[in-house]
């Protein structure tokens, strides 16, 4: 795949390619990259895929070991169980806050959302199951308001896409998902913010045991 020089700068367009191959399995964790072959590959000069890994190094993707080449991230069980546990704890406050601050048209907008959100489930396109949610996210936390909560939820969204796709591919867990979130929703058009409180947190823990259980 070769990287088109439209629409996005040409190391954004790197991210999101390296990104999502990360997050698809393509490529694998403790896998070395090679910056000429990623030259090569997506057509570009080295200093991008240079900054481009940077980036990924941060967002929790790859690895930069001292004068050696990126290496694909490996997410043990107890990190993995570590960032379920944060997650936990920042997106069960968030659906608290957006119940009780969010406008009506926020919610109406949070619910048109989870329908584009079902809809990419249905598909079983992984890669279209996280772009939806990333939009349902976008809208919960303008919606609760609080921008110190939201950066500090910003910094797990690398480790939990991946951790996200590794959940949803298990037999029945996307149907499942959508049933959960649909019930908060439910709960949050009532303003009931500690029923929506405590079904996300729910949630967060039956994706985790997801995530978690995969082979």
């Amino acid at each position: 795949m070769k990287v088109a020089r439209v629409v996005a700068p040409v190391r954004a367009q790197v991210v999101e390619a390296l990104r999502a191959e990360i997050v698809s399995g393509v490529l694998t964790p403790g896998q070395r990259l090679v910056e000429r072959e990623l030259c090569e590959r997506l057509d570009v000069a080295r200093n991008t895929v240079r900054e481009a890994c940077r980036q990924l190094e941060a967002e929790g993707f790859l690895e930069i070991p001292p004068h050696k080449g990126p290496v694909v991230a490996v997410l043990t069980q107890t990190q993995a169980r570590d960032v379920y546990e944060l997650r936990e704890a920042l997106e069960c406050f968030a659906v608290r806050l957006f119940a009780e601050r969010a406008s009506d048209e926020q919610v109406a907008t949070l619910k048109e959302r989870l329908g584009e959100l079902a809809a990419a489930h249905r598909s079983e396109d992984t890669s279209a199951m996280l772009q939806a949610k990333e939009e349902f996210y976008e809208v919960l936390y303008a919606g609760a308001g609080n921008a110190a909560l939201e950066s500090q939820a910003g910094l797990l969204q690398g480790r939990l896409a991946r951790l996200r796709s590794l959940s949803l591919s298990r037999p029945g867990r996307a149907a499942q998902s959508i049933a959960e979130i649909e019930e908060v929703v439910r709960a949050i058009e009532t303003r009931d913010a500690s029923l929506a409180s405590d079904l996300w947190c729910a949630h967060v823990r039956n994706a985790a045991a997801s995530a978690l259980e995969s082979p």
